[in-house]
Parts: structure tokens; sequence; C-alpha cells
């Protein structure tokens, strides 16, 4: 019976000994990041029959388990890739609103700088000071395009800067949690014959988090390994092989990079879809979003800005009396070529007339033998052709070399860079138009409440500014185009809420309901280029028309500056509530796995105790047993 209670002794000694142990741990990993507390699994021993019953053996100590709850372990995961998320997408979003300025600090200053110096030039078109004053004021607001939209792409190449580190560390994490699951599961094997490596667990656990913060993850348990995708279904982790992701830094792509994942040595393109959260997520979507809007809103405001001018500058008469030229050039169209494209070709396009774009992005997509043409806002088809190159509103589209193949397309951005290439192409102030070749007149009896604006030029294979056209209205709607002798050049109709009439080469806009009978004249009648001021009113009025979707330029830049804001301060309020969440998921997680020093303190003084009984048991047996062997001699 004394060596019973020897062996029942020294199994309480160990145990004891061992939940010390497991209690010092844990009060020494308090402040370790990862770290889950452990506990000490023990079991009665079975105990040994006698015939007076079951006598206990002492007890065993079974293993050492972590505090682990895989739902609060997935949630904390989720609510940190989603906070990672919106901290990078509003950093981003700072940076882009630093760069665009305010409406005071942005190109409103520059512009209003311009529209003062052409109305003061619209009253003194003899004076060369005025001239310079408008030529200068017009170079600087073309400067202040190109400053921006140069910050622009300057935040769009640290963007993919970020983007191509930040998949060096999310290849790194990967790799290391296929090298976890490799270590575990030889732990859990050979080596620990099944005893879970809690280390091992916590810190596989904390490569998981820090991946969740650059990336949307799912990831599920298979085994003794953790299996991790994106959020879209792709795998990243499937046992101990890790895929890869593959940075490339792409010019010729709208993006400037592109993202593709590669596994077992096959590559397979990454869409916006699979990158959702995380600061990955937040770049990417930031780049192709907000970036590509703001960048892509800018040069559309500088096209018009072009476009609007050169309409008013070619329509007019220089200093010399010579015929204006244009005033604005932009930034050549970006070309994309779709990335299943098989052919070889390289498609050329040119700006052949600002004054006829549109903005808006199209593609050229080859379908079977002929070239389609298609607007990439509403995918409304703009022309088929048999062959290229073709003339398609201010744009010429050809092959610059090779061929298209059946199914191949390019995008084609013809206001991302715009803005960039912004300038003004005349460096002498005579050259600015002041006089006017023609005039407009309203009919003295017309009835009706149609009202037109100004004559300008617009693209046209025959332009005559020296023969006089009667508008000539059959009813509120139709027009007739007639010469002085009434012999009909024309026909049209009106599109309200503003229309556009147009003939060799001028053209002028109309608003209101005309009536029928009711007459405008576009007269020849050539000013003096010396003092003519009706074409420089002209283009001093441009200030405050409608060049753009229904707003002033200044207007517009305003709208654009307050979208950002907007989206800014929209994106810093989830932040704040996904910050709360956050919060929320790590103190439960941490209410289950963290350590309390208290309750460890607590426990470490109960095994103190059965530590100091258990010596006391070992004691009595030793004193039974000296008892035992005196009394036998």
């Amino acid at each position: 019976m004394a060596t019973s209670i020897l062996n029942i002794a020294l199994t309480g000694l160990k145990a004891a000994q061992a939940g010390m142990s497991v209690t010092a741990n844990n009060i020494t990993n308090s402040d370790t990041v990862g770290y889950s507390r452990q506990t000490l699994v023990q079991n009665a021993s079975f105990s040994n029959f006698s015939g007076s019953g079951y006598f206990g053996q002492g007890v065993d100590v079974v293993t050492v388990t972590r505090a682990y709850n895989a739902f609060l372990t997935a949630q904390t995961t989720q609510a940190a890739s989603s906070l990672s998320y919106l901290n990078t997408y509003s950093d981003q979003m700072t940076g882009l609103m630093n760069r665009m300025g305010t409406v005071e600090t942005g190109v409103s200053n520059s512009l209003n700088g311009m529209y003062d110096a052409m109305s003061n030039l619209s009253q003194r078109p003899s004076d060369t000071a005025s001239r310079q004053a408008a030529l200068t004021s017009a170079q600087s607001a073309a400067a202040r395009f190109r400053n921006i939209s140069d910050d622009l792409s300057s935040l769009r190449n640290g963007t993919n800067q970020q983007i191509s580190s930040t998949t060096v560390t999310i290849n790194e994490l990967v790799q290391s949690l296929a090298t976890y699951n490799d270590k575990i599961n030889v732990a859990m094997g050979s080596t620990g014959n099944g005893h879970t490596p809690n280390e091992l667990l916590d810190q596989r656990d904390q490569v998981l988090r820090e991946l969740g913060k650059l990336t949307s993850i799912s990831f599920s348990t298979q085994e003794n390994s953790i299996n991790v995708n994106l959020s879209s279904g792709q795998p990243l982790v499937v046992g101990a092989v890790a895929s890869q992701f593959v940075f490339q830094a792409d010019a010729s792509s709208l993006s400037g990079g592109t993202l593709t994942l590669m596994r077992s040595g096959k590559e397979t393109p990454l869409r916006e879809a699979d990158l959702e959260g995380g600061s990955l997520g937040a770049l990417v979507q930031f780049r192709d979003r907000e970036l590509n809007n703001a960048q892509t809103e800018l040069g559309k405001i500088a096209i018009a800005l072009a476009a609007g001018y050169n309409q008013q500058q070619q329509f007019g008469i220089d200093a010399k009396g010579a015929a204006g030229t244009p005033l604005f050039t932009i930034g050549a169209p970006m070309v994309a070529p779709g990335r299943n494209n098989t052919g070889d070709s390289l498609v050329a396009i040119n700006v052949t007339d600002i004054r006829s774009l549109t903005g808006e992005d199209y593609q050229l997509t080859r379908n079977g033998s002929d070239y389609v043409v298609t607007r990439g806002s509403n995918g409304a088809v703009v022309g088929t052709y048999d062959s290229l190159p073709q003339e398609i509103e201010g744009l010429r589209m050809g092959l610059l070399s090779g061929s298209m193949a059946d199914g191949d397309s390019f995008t084609i951005s013809v206001a991302r860079e715009a803005a960039s290439g912004l300038q003004v192409l005349i460096n002498d102030p005579s050259k600015l138009a002041t006089a006017a070749p023609m005039e407009l007149q309203t009919g003295s009896t017309n009835k009706g409440t149609g009202v037109v604006g100004h004559l300008h030029s617009v693209q046209s294979d025959t332009v005559d500014y020296g023969k006089s056209v009667n508008v000539v209205f059959t009813d509120s709607s139709k027009y007739e185009l007639r010469d002085s002798a009434g012999t009909v050049l024309g026909a049209g109709s009106l599109t309200p809420p503003k229309s556009q009439i147009a003939l060799n080469g001028w053209s002028f806009d109309m608003t209101g309901t005309p009536s029928a009978g009711d007459t405008f004249t576009v007269a020849a009648s050539r000013g003096d280029p010396s003092g003519d001021n009706r074409n420089a009113l002209a283009m001093a009025s441009l200030g405050t028309t409608k060049l753009l979707e229904g707003n002033t330029l200044t207007d517009k830049y305003a709208s654009l500056v307050a979208q950002v804001g907007t989206r800014a301060s929209g994106i810093n309020v989830s932040k704040t509530a996904q910050q709360a969440a956050f919060s929320q998921s790590i103190n439960e997680e941490q209410a289950n796995a963290g350590v309390n020093t208290d309750e460890e303190g607590a426990s470490l003084i109960r095994y103190q105790q059965a530590y100091a009984a258990a010596g006391k048991i070992l004691a009595m047996s030793s004193q039974l047993f000296d008892e035992l062997i005196t009394s036998l001699r």
C-alpha cells in the first residue's frame, strides 16, 4: 500500500509541476502577439482492482491544449481585412484630394484668370499687351492642367509600387503558411505522437491574420493543414503548396500594371472581383476606380476647354488677317490591347480634330472580317467598317502593324492622358483670332422663342465663310438652309434642349422653340483684323458657357473635387464603424484565448498547493515505509 501511495504522490507531483510550467508559460507570454492561453489536460489514472475494490493510481498528464475558437479567428481575420482595406483606401483618397486641390487651388483659378484675360482682350483687341496677357493666361491654365495630371500619374505610379511591394509580402506570408502546414503535420505525426504543437499553431494563425490584412481570404482546416483561398475562390495555399502573386508593370495598360496568380507554373489573370478586401484590394480598386475616374474627368475638362477655344479660334481672323489656327492641343489617346488577343496588331489612334472629340472611351473589336467600334460608356455601336484606317469623331483609327485576329479588341481612352498634353500651340499674340468673318443675325419679324449663340467653327470637308446663308424654319423644329437666291442648300431638325445648326465649317447653337417662318441669317461680314472684336467676345463668353455635360468648366471641376471629397468622407465614416467592429471582435477573441494574469496567478497558487500536498503524501509514504521496515527487524 505504501508503494501505491508513493506512486500516487509522484504522479501528483508531476501533474502539479506540469501545471505550474504551463501557467508560468502563460504568464510570461501574456504580451506575446498571437499567443493563445494554454491549459493542462489531465485524467485520473486507471484504478487497480483488489479484493476490497478498485483503488486509484493517481493522475495522468494527457496533453497541453490552447484556447482556440475557429469562428472567432475567422471573424477577427475578416474584420482586420476590412479595416485594413478602409485604412488603405482612406490614405489613398487623402493623397488624391491633395493632388486635386480645392476649388480655389485646382484649375479653377487658372481658368478664371484666362477668362478675365480673354474678357479684357475682347475690349481691347488691338492692344498688344492685352493679347500677350491672354496668351500667357492660356499657357498658365494649360500648365496647371498638366501639373495636376502629372501629379495623378505620379500617384498611379506610387500606387503600383505599393501593389508590387504588397504582393511580395503576400507571397512571403503564403509561403510561410505552406511551411507551417508542413511543420505542423510533422509535429503532430511521428514527432509529437498526435499532440498539438500549440506554439506552431499560434504562429500559423498569426501569419493568417497578417495575410488577411493584405487581401481578402477564406480558409478551412483539412486534417492538420489550413487551406487558404482568395475571396473569389482562387486557391492560395493547399497543404504545403503555395501560389504566388505576380505583378508586372505595363505601360500599355490603362492601369499601369497587371496582377496574375501563379500556381503550378500556370498564370491566371486576377480581376478586381478577386481582390475585394485587405490593403491590396484597396490599392487596386482605388487605382482602377477613383484614380481612373479623376484622371479621365480631368481629361474631359481639358478636351472641352481645347475644343471650345479651338472652335472659336479657328473661326476667327488674327491680327494679320489670316484665318485662325488651333489654340490648344491635348495628350494622345491611350490604347490598351485585350488580354486575350491572339493577333500581332498594333493599333494607332491619332486625334485629327479636337473640335469633334466626345471625350468618351471606345472599344475597337475585330468581328469576323469587320472592324466594330463601340462606345465604352454604353456599348452602343459607333460604326462597322470593312477596313482601317477610319475617321471617327475626331479620331483616326488604323493599324500601325500586324493584323487583328477575329475576337481581338483594343480599349481606346481618349481622355485619360488628355490633360497631360494640354498645351498652347501659338506663341505669337498676334495670332489670336479676335476678328470674325461672319455674323449671326436674327430676323426682325421672328415670332418664336428661338435664341442663337455665337458662331464658331466645326470640322468640315468644306469651309466657306464668304457665303451668306439663311436659316428658314418650316415649322417649330425643321429648317432649311438657303442661299441668297433662295436655293435650298440643306435641311435639318432641332433636337432640344440644345441644337446645333452647321454648314460650310461654321456652326451655332440654338435654344428655345422657333415658329414657322422664323429666319436667322449667317451673313458673310469680314471684320477689320485691327479692331474687330466679335470673335474675341465669343471667346470671352466661353467662361460662362456650359461646355461639358451642361456645366461650365469651373463648375465641372468643382463638381469633380466635391465628388472626390464626398467619397473620401464616406470611406472615413465606414473606417470609423469598422474600427469599432474590429475592436469588438478582438475583445471577443481575447476573452476566449487571451491570458488573464490574475487568473493565471490564482492557478499558479493552486498548483503550488497541489505540489506541496503531493509532497506531504510522499513524505508520509516514506515514513510509513520506514516504520514497516523497522517492525520487521
